[in-house]
């Protein structure tokens, strides 16, 4: 249909970075509008790429202060520049990510009016919480929950633990296809076929990574709900175990003060040179790392989904996940990776599964037609435009 004829709906997305709106939200933008009577619109924290993203998304964007701390003045005057930019642009239906935002935008959604107020929920900030913060939180939740018309869940284990700690209702929640908020870019990103090998080489040189290491990935947030701290006690009793092995930890990300990982931990790994730091890495540079690992763990306290799981499994490298989060439903236990619980042991033993280079590589192949069946990035595009089409 002519869209000169039609009545175009506004779209909000609101997520507290930019890099968090091109890794979790990414191409979904355009594809609305290049494929729906829809005007989309996006509200997030200032980055150093958010207008070139916005500009090759086609979208209009405010860049409004949404920063994970509590700051009692600057969350007021982010709270009526939101109302201000829904007023303003007569948005139709907001989507809402993440804990600030989704704090934020909820009400200030509800004032103005919006008939079509969603959560995107990512995870359950307070399962690792206790006494009076987690009482807080979950209050808070639970108000959001009953101000949101629909809640998107990136899993059943968010899902039904947002249900069973009454946060919201079943018939309130939606999963799109298999999980996840935006699904894995299978073809241009995460393919292995699109390695070139020369600047492989090159990453590898520089993080003095061998050809005849064995290297265990890790990529995330440093933080102790990651399982940093049991990460690195099984990386170590490994070392132990196999003195003449030469095993490599890699770590890509970045420490946090927020849930800080014990410093004894940080000057273990600091001092030990057969652990390789990589900082913040571009997102889309991240197929060349998981192409240097053997394997990747991901020993999460919390995680509402993982997407990272889903992209090493994407570049056929199999995954350790832990069995207690939303993680489980990244792998296929047994077939393309492997649970483990939080302790050292279990860790450990789920990588030393993969010193076996013939199942490592057999799960890894059947990782990547996992998630090329289950978590195409083009399929969900899809499937969430059919969902917001139901939006009447």
């Amino acid at each position: 249909m002519n869209k000169s004829y039609c009545v175009m709906r506004r779209i909000l997305e609101i997520i507290n970075l930019a890099g968090s709106a091109e890794n979790f939200i990414g191409g979904q933008m355009s594809y609305f509008q290049n494929n729906g009577d829809y005007e989309v619109h996006l509200i997030c924290s200032s980055g150093p790429h958010l207008d070139a993203f916005c500009k090759e998304q086609g979208v209009k964007y405010k860049a409004i202060p949404l920063n994970r701390q509590i700051s009692l003045v600057q969350d007021v005057k982010s709270f009526f520049s939101i109302c201000n930019y829904i007023r303003k642009n007569k948005i139709d239906i907001i989507f809402c990510h993440q804990a600030k935002a989704r704090t934020l935008a909820i009400p200030a959604s509800f004032l103005m009016g919006v008939k079509h107020r969603i959560i995107f929920s990512h995870g359950v900030l307070h399962e690792t919480m206790k006494g009076l913060k987690r009482r807080l939180v979950l209050t808070n939740d639970r108000l959001l929950g009953k101000l949101a018309t629909r809640v998107i869940c990136v899993s059943h284990y968010v899902a039904n633990r947002r249900a069973k700690d009454g946060i919201d209702t079943p018939d309130k929640q939606v999963i799109i296809g298999h999980g996840s908020c935006s699904g894995i870019d299978v073809e241009n990103v995460f393919n292995p076929n699109n390695i070139n090998r020369e600047k492989l080489t090159e990453i590898s040189n520089r993080l003095g990574v061998d050809s005849d290491d064995y290297v265990m990935g890790f990529c995330g947030r440093l933080v102790k709900d990651k399982g940093i701290v049991e990460l690195t006690e099984a990386f170590e009793l490994l070392r132990h175990r196999y003195p003449d092995k030469k095993l490599k930890l890699l770590i890509i990300g970045c420490p946090e003060n927020r849930d800080a990982v014990p410093q004894y931990i940080m000057n273990r790994l600091m001092n030990n040179d057969n652990v390789v730091f990589t900082g913040s890495i571009p997102h889309i540079e991240m197929p060349y790392y998981y192409s240097l690992m053997n394997v990747f763990i991901l020993p999460s306290h919390r995680d509402g989904l993982g997407m990272v799981p889903l992209e090493a499994q994407a570049m056929g490298v199999p995954a350790i996940v832990s069995s207690i989060t939303g993680c489980k439903e990244t792998i296929v236990d047994g077939v393309t990776g492997k649970y483990c619980d939080l302790s050292k042991e279990s860790i450990a033993d789920e990588i030393e599964y993969f010193f076996d280079l013939n199942k490592a590589n057999s799960m890894g192949q059947e990782g990547r037609n996992f998630v090329v069946k289950c978590f195409n990035s083009e399929v969900f595009k899809q499937q969430m435009l059919d969902f917001i089409n139901t939006l009447t």
